[in-house]
């Protein structure tokens, strides 16, 4: 009877995990989940730090956007030049300024050198 009641739990347990690939409490959204570019491809550390920090206003308009070459075409990244990338205007009050808002942290000098990185390497 003992066994039934443990198994039971333990399944109740298990199922109720179920559901979520991420921790809300440590902004970690899609750092386990498929986001549709594989590691290995020089846009999927820049996506997640995207996803992390500007989805959650820019979404419709930026989490379509899969490949580098979509976010050239749509105009926000010019190919090897971070300086006159729109992307930048977006960005450019990452240090304690209005992007992204409260009560997303700013952009680390980390994360925006691997997104400069990413646009400059294009």
């Amino acid at each position: 009877m003992m066994k039934k009641k443990l198994f039971i739990i333990f399944f109740a347990i298990l199922l109720s995990s179920c559901g979520q690939d991420y921790n809300s409490n440590y902004n970690d959204r899609g750092t386990y989940a498929d986001i549709g570019i594989p590691p290995g491809d020089p846009l999927y550390t820049p996506y997640v730090i995207l996803q992390n920090k500007c989805f959650s206003c820019h979404s419709s308009e930026w989490q379509n956007y899969k490949t580098s070459a979509q976010w050239v075409t749509a105009g926000l990244v010019t190919a090897g030049n971070y300086n006159i990338s729109k992307l930048k205007v977006n960005l450019k009050n990452y240090s304690g300024g209005t992007m992204p808002p409260d009560p997303t942290s700013p952009l680390t000098s980390t994360e925006l050198d691997t997104l400069k990185t990413w646009i400059n390497n294009l």
